[in-house]
């Protein structure tokens, strides 16, 4: 399994040369299996240069076949979804997952994302791939040689979240983003789905000495704690605050990599970055 980070940043794209190594582009993930079945997670603005990418692919020529699967609903993660010109390419297949939510399905929500009032494309009618739309549940599925399960979780009275596992033979790879870690036994939930995985996504913008007004985020000390307990291999932070600078998140992973050598923890800590490749 091949994990490839298009889009590590939260909130809003953030351009400037202090941001380049990192990358400014909002969350995107891709994972491709053995088989070479294609699942992305989250469609941010780092979904136009992945669309890009992969129209020199079969997605090119419209033949094409893509699993994606949405957190959830906020802009950051869905911005990217009508613009790159392989979601525009007549044949090409786009197998859309989250979770529905008060507001209505997944498909309502983005159809109304690319409404007169917010998009010129106008709707998912105007979209030339095939869109085929699908709430997740606590049922696994399986792409390829890819299982997916998924842990549908509340965010707050309206929006809902997905958190994902995917496994491949005896790698696994736990993708958790702006869970409101509310009490204890919502993190100790969230440790015992991500149980021994191989690497561990978590988004992390703020640590919580940070005084920022809290809009649902996770802390970097919410992923660490996830991480240790979840006794995962490796963790990666990710969905960088808008306003920290390359050089902050270096200073970050460094001041918690300390952390974690004090209490003699084996877990290997790092940051995504735009442009990062692990093979599992």
């Amino acid at each position: 399994m091949k994990v490839e980070f298009w889009g590590v940043r939260g909130a809003i794209a953030t351009p400037g040369k202090e941001y380049l190594r990192y990358g400014g582009n909002t969350c995107c993930t891709a994972i491709t299996g053995a088989q070479g079945e294609l699942v992305v997670i989250d469609a941010g603005t780092g979904f136009c240069p992945l669309g890009d990418a992969l129209m020199h692919s079969p997605f090119g020529r419209g033949q094409g076949e893509m699993v994606l699967l949405i957190s959830h609903t906020h802009w950051d993660h869905l911005l990217g979804l009508p613009f790159p010109g392989i979601i525009h390419q007549p044949g090409n297949r786009f197998i859309i997952c989250g979770p529905d939510s008060a507001r209505g399905s997944l498909e309502t929500i983005c159809n109304g994302l690319l409404s007169p009032t917010y998009s010129p494309v106008y709707s998912l009618a105007n979209m030339g791939g095939e869109q085929i739309f699908h709430a997740i549940t606590n049922d696994p599925f399986c792409v390829g040689g890819l299982t997916i399960r998924a842990w549908p979780l509340r965010y707050d009275d309206a929006t809902s979240i997905g958190v994902y596992r995917i496994e491949e033979g005896t790698q696994s790879l736990v993708y958790i983003t702006d869970i409101n870690y509310t009490s204890p036994k919502l993190m100790d939930e969230a440790a015992a789905f991500a149980h021994q995985a191989t690497l561990l996504v978590h988004s992390a913008p703020y640590m919580r000495n940070e005084l920022i007004q809290r809009y649902g985020f996770c802390h970097v000390e919410d992923a660490l704690y996830v991480a240790v307990q979840a006794h995962v291999s490796s963790l990666l932070l990710f969905q960088h605050a808008p306003t920290r600078t390359d050089d902050q998140v270096d200073a970050l992973v460094a001041h918690y990599r300390a952390l974690l050598s004090s209490q003699q923890a084996t877990l290997h800590l790092d940051a995504a970055r735009e442009g990062l490749v692990i093979e599992l």
